[in-house]
């Protein structure tokens, strides 16, 4: 059994195929877009520092004996005793 290895550039029947060229690949440019972040720059500097309202209730909650609950105590210090022991140390 012989195998050719070589492959043939004609079509069927003798003719001959074209060959065509691959596709460019779409490659990335070089350039950076800086709209987007100028816009968000912008936005950070028309905003407030602090929002007053959530200093407020802040405020408020840390002057709450009862906050938090012994129920979100509980919770939480569960979730936590439960990352503990499952976790390998």
């Amino acid at each position: 059994m012989e195998i050719n290895s070589n492959l043939s550039t004609n079509g069927v029947n003798g003719t001959s195929a074209t060959l065509r060229s691959a596709p460019a690949p779409n490659m990335p440019t070089d350039r950076v877009s800086l709209t987007s972040s100028s816009a968000l720059e912008q936005a950070l500097e028309s905003s407030p520092a602090s929002r007053p309202e959530m200093v407020d209730h802040a405020k408020a909650l840390i002057a709450d004996p009862n906050y938090p609950s012994s129920a979100i105590l509980s919770a939480v210090s569960r979730q936590l005793a439960t990352g503990l022991t499952s976790e390998d140390v």
